[in-house]
């Protein structure tokens, strides 16, 4: 009788270390699947994009599977760069955007993506170039020059030795003049 209640628990922890090694498989492949599917919803609407086209509902779609992921598993695979394009992605929702509000909206975005990015991957390859992507979403989406500049600054002051630094500086000279100002300066040279 005894061996059989033995013999019964170790049946039973067998059953139950089973399940929950099936649950865990099961949120992993959970997990596979909706990188799988935010890296289709990635191609296909960069596809459209390069071909100037661009597919508002699936970039939408790829951007909240990309901010959710970085949310719930950050360290997962291919997420920190799928996040960072999440940014980019919204820029261009926010280029092509026709109401003002739109603009606003996919800006705003985009500006929250590149901060937040830098907050979870500060050592990413690409977290310094978030200054610069806030910078360009500032100078020619919001046409906020002097927010645009400190971002640049910013990028200039702590990486100083990039060669985008360089491109930055001399770029600082013709932020936010007129066209009129920019062919002035050319006659004055």
């Amino acid at each position: 009788m005894r061996r059989h209640f033995v013999l019964l628990l170790c049946v039973v922890a067998l059953l139950g270390t089973s399940c929950r090694q099936q649950g865990k498989g099961t949120a992993a492949t959970e997990k596979s699947q909706e990188l799988s599917d935010m890296m289709q919803a990635y191609r296909h609407a960069d596809s459209l994009y390069h071909v100037g086209r661009i597919d508002t509902a699936a970039f939408e779609r790829f951007i909240r599977s990309a901010v959710s992921l970085a949310e719930t598993d950050p360290q997962m695979n291919s997420v920190p760069e799928m996040f960072y394009k999440a940014g980019i992605g919204s820029m261009i929702l926010a280029k092509a955007a026709v109401t003002r509000e739109e603009t606003a909206k996919y800006a705003k975005q985009a500006l929250q993506i590149f901060y937040d990015f830098q907050e979870k991957y500060p050592e990413h390859e690409n977290a310094k170039y978030c200054y610069y992507q806030r910078g360009i979403i500032y100078d020619d989406i919001l046409g906020d020059y002097t927010s645009a500049q400190d971002q640049y600054r910013d990028f200039i002051n702590r990486y100083p030795d990039d060669s985008l630094a360089v491109q930055l500086k001399d770029y600082l000279k013709l932020l936010g003049k007129s066209e009129s100002q920019l062919e002035e300066m050319l006659d004055l040279k």
